[in-house]
């Protein structure tokens, strides 16, 4: 299972060239099947759907608005994955995945993980720049 960044057409093929429906792990042939999420497939992606259709590939898009479901009946129908979001009408789905999520003790995973500022690397690059140009300027002599 792979998560996709938004657009990315060719991260998606490459997900679909690289997973086989039959896979050889040790000295067994066995069947696999390669679900991808992404957050959404750009408007141009046939040759990824139909990819996706020849090798029984699924890819579900988060920019759809009850996505968890459709993974759920997706997993449920290839690989007989029963769970409670498959038949959940439309009006409590919202409320389920609030008090699901509350349940996760999310600072856990995110212990030692350092955020990312985007201001902060132009600001590091522009003194990186600066001190890159000081480097580069002869040397002056002690007695000047």
């Amino acid at each position: 299972m792979g998560f996709i960044c938004p657009g990315n057409s060719e991260i998606s093929k490459d997900k679909l060239n690289r997973y086989e429906k039959q896979v050889e792990i040790g000295e067994v042939l066995s069947e696999s099947t390669t679900f991808i999420v992404v957050d959404r497939l750009p408007a141009k992606s046939r040759k990824t759907q139909k990819l996706s259709e020849k090798i029984g590939a699924e890819i579900v898009q988060m920019s759809m608005q009850y996505w968890p479901r459709d993974l759920a009946r997706r997993l449920n129908e290839r690989l007989s994955i029963r769970h409670e979001l498959q038949n959940m009408p439309d009006s409590e789905i919202s409320d389920y995945l609030k008090k699901k999520l509350a349940a996760i003790p999310i600072l856990d995973f995110l212990a030692g993980v350092t955020p990312y500022d985007p201001e902060q690397e132009t600001e590091s690059s522009e003194a990186e720049e600066e001190i890159d140009s000081l480097e580069d300027q002869p040397e002056m002599a002690e007695d000047e």
